[in-house]
């Protein structure tokens, strides 16, 4: 067999290239150093080593496993497999070795040491092991309770609640970075297609899953996010779903809004959030919800008469006035029946003149996507918000609740797009739930990182501006003398100084 005639050197635009023949430990993810910096200063590995527990006795800790699917969230990764991508960079590999076991002392070092009996070949864990760890938070009991055609949320065992914990944990520490006494909440589900025979069928025909999640506004943290079958409503026991959201928030939180589509339009949701013994630390929940249009509300919409034209929003100024808003006098059969409701809810209409689409003007209203009235021999496009909040303007609590669409929609695209929240690794149920709440609690750190070290313009950027500002830097690791050296592009080093600076001076505390 001949030798190949394959050149020594292979050259594009005039540079040769080659190898380095030193097998120096270059990284191209220097910028993840700061985010392992921060990670530890918020003290989330002794919080793991407290809270969870699926690996058990051998291999990998939980701490670990953990912070590997953050990281690789946080990189760019978005399957267990791009896993392999951080175990070939041999700097970041240095970077991380060098600090995974802060905070355990020398014996449990050892211990943790230990437990490779073979001895440790990886500095993160192997594709096939983390899947192992995610499948730990799988209820096989629970998937024996499903029933062909009916809507299922499996319970969520002690591993999957335990990782839920962690993001419960890091909401109180962005409390104590930025305080504040109130909470707006904003309640909605997203889809996320998977083509497998495992995911069911959604309402837009493909199949997949739904999460529900809880947007908290103040903090930009998603607080509470539940993993869901395709065909689970986004409606669905939204009632506990918010029990649960308000049992997450810090102890100083003392005030608590919502803003929900049309899903939270039920009597009993809207009745325990009036009903101050249900939660008695935050007294009454103010909500602004999208009603349902029923013939019993449009009829009185259709009979009101105080129409008010709304404010040109921005970049509408001098074009003509279409929407309008009104108070509506209204109560539902349901309302008129529960005795928890004191006090009429507050109905506020918002009609809009459909001036285009001759096709829609003339077509009959049933066959409309949308809920359509005539009046005065104007046809106009319908919608409804309730609400408790019975002082305030009313075009002002219109566009406080058009509000919830803009950021609690844009965390459902950062899930999917930004994080690794668009692909599920398995075709069993819990392992893709834990997968997501990992992923919940990555985008979760990023955003303290943003908003309390980063700061400034950074706050509203997107991953894609974080890797290619920050997280995607070239550096060398180098170890001389029994220390470590990062040797950077000065840019780099002077925003790395700038970020150790801030994070020594943040007030944190162990929770």
């Amino acid at each position: 067999m001949s030798k190949s005639n394959k050149p020594s050197t292979v050259s594009m635009l005039g540079f040769k290239i080659d190898s380095d023949a030193t097998d120096a430990e270059v990284t191209r993810f220097a910028g993840l150093l700061p985010y392992m910096e921060l990670w530890r200063r918020l003290k989330m590995p002794s919080l793991i080593d407290q809270t969870v527990h699926i690996c058990g006795d051998q291999g990998w800790l939980d701490r670990q496993m953990v912070e590997s699917v953050v990281l690789l969230n946080i990189a760019g990764g978005d399957c267990v497999t791009d896993i392999e991508k951080l175990e070939s960079d041999t700097g970041l590999c240095r970077m991380y070795a060098r600090n995974q076991y802060s905070g355990m002392g020398r014996l449990a070092v050892k211990q943790a040491q230990a437990r490779f009996r073979a001895g440790r070949r990886r500095t993160f864990p192997a594709p096939t092991q983390i899947s192992a760890f995610l499948e730990g938070c799988h209820n096989e009991q629970e998937e024996l309770k499903r029933v062909a055609g009916k809507a299922f949320i499996p319970q969520a065992n002690e591993h999957l609640l335990s990782l839920r914990k962690l993001n419960g944990y890091l909401a109180c520490q962005a409390q104590k970075l930025h305080p504040c006494r109130t909470a707006t909440l904003d309640g909605d589900a997203t889809l996320v297609e998977k083509d497998s025979n495992e995911a069911l069928f959604c309402y837009k025909g493909f199949r997949g899953y739904q999460p529900y999640s809880v947007y908290w506004h103040e903090q930009d943290l998603v607080l509470h996010s539940e993993f869901r079958d395709g065909n689970v409503p986004a409606g669905y026991e939204v009632k506990r779903i918010f029990q649960e959201s308000i049992s997450m928030l810090p102890e100083d939180v003392d005030s608590v809004m919502t803003r929900q589509d049309s899903a939270a339009y039920q009597n009993d949701f809207m009745a325990w959030c009036i009903d101050v013994k249900e939660h008695p630390r935050i007294g009454e929940i103010l909500f602004t919800i999208s009603a349902d249009i029923t013939p019993e509300l449009r009829e009185a919409i259709v009979g009101t008469k105080d129409w008010q034209p709304m404010k040109p929003a921005r970049g509408d100024k001098g074009k003509p006035v279409i929407k309008e808003y009104a108070d509506v006098l209204f109560v539902s059969g349901a309302q008129a029946n529960d005795r928890r409701i004191v006090r009429a809810y507050r109905y506020i209409a918002i009609r809009e003149r459909m001036t285009d689409q001759l096709s829609l003007l003339e077509a009959d209203e049933e066959n409309l996507p949308f809920p359509v009235a005539t009046i005065n021999n104007v046809r106009y496009k319908i919608q409804a918000v309730v609400t408790n909040r019975y002082e305030e303007d009313a075009q002002d609590l219109i566009q406080w609740h058009y509000r919830r669409c803009g950021k609690s929609e844009e965390a459902h695209s950062v899930m999917k797009s930004d994080f690794a929240g668009g692909q599920m690794p398995s075709a069993k149920f819990g392992a893709n739930a834990a997968w997501w709440a990992i992923m919940i609690l990555a985008m979760n750190f990023n955003a303290v990182m943003k908003h309390h070290v980063l700061g400034g313009g950074s706050a509203n950027k997107r991953m894609k501006a974080m890797r290619f500002e920050l997280i995607a830097s070239a550096a060398r690791v180098i170890h001389h003398a029994r220390q470590c050296f990062l040797r950077t592009s000065p840019q780099l080093q002077r925003m790395l100084f700038a970020l150790s600076d801030r994070m020594q001076r943040l007030p944190l505390q162990a929770t």
